[in-house]
């Protein structure tokens, strides 16, 4: 993959992605005349105690039989520096892909694993989720996926489910397919074609929904 971001050369426009907004609701109280207001009725249960996160794990196998040259050497090189924290592990059962999804896309992020774009949704969280990595490494396999293939994505809140609902090739300065979304999604970013000599002119997009009867993303614990 001849560019370590989402744009060649370059971080993602954040300004361009989520705005987050917030809310208040007001309080609302009053009193009466006679007898005092049952409190127990009015006071609600207290919520329970947020839940620790997961540890995330995963096998650390990878199948580099695929990989060009250049990417076996910085990822071996990679292993030899700590690792940054791990948000989620991304998995295709299909393809046999299992890779760890680290924070942002710079070189030390992408030498080793997938990366999370910057300002697109945390894994775990509702909304657009987008995940980078490079087109002669990790996702290279992604030329073989289908329609309809399953994607887990494996996150310190829950495991997610998730189908592949369509793929595309477009260009670097389409940013609508990291645009937030209304609904929960995956979208996987690429660069393309897979096996283009210098930097590679498009990108190869994969955008997965949740699979019917999964638990939404940010629902709560499932069990693994």
């Amino acid at each position: 993959m001849a560019a370590h971001r989402y744009f060649s050369h370059r971080v993602l426009p954040v300004t361009t992605l989520a705005v987050v907004l917030s809310a208040t609701l007001p309080g609302c109280g009053g009193g009466s005349d006679g007898a005092p207001p049952n409190r127990a009725a009015e006071t609600p249960p207290p919520a329970p105690p947020p839940l620790p996160p997961r540890e995330l794990t995963w096998s650390g196998k990878v199948d580099m039989k695929y990989w060009s040259p250049g990417r076996v050497k910085a990822y071996k090189a990679a292993l030899q520096q700590k690792a940054p924290p791990t948000l989620a592990i991304l998995r295709i059962p299909r393809l046999d892909l299992e890779v760890p999804v680290h924070d942002g896309t710079t070189d030390t992020v992408l030498d080793i694993a997938a990366g999370r774009i910057e300002g697109t949704a945390l894994p775990g969280t509702p909304g657009n989720v987008g995940i980078a990595a490079h087109r002669d490494g990790f996702f290279r396999v992604l030329g073989e996926l289908k329609e309809g293939d399953a994607l887990v994505l494996d996150t310190p809140v829950a495991t997610e489910q998730y189908r592949i609902a369509w793929i595309r090739v477009t260009t670097p300065d389409d940013v609508s397919v990291i645009q937030p979304t209304s609904e929960p999604a995956v979208t996987l970013v690429g660069c393309f074609p897979f096996y283009y000599r210098g930097a590679a002119p498009k990108r190869y997009i994969v955008r997965a929904v949740p699979a019917a009867g999964g638990s939404p993303p940010g629902a709560g614990r499932s069990s693994r």
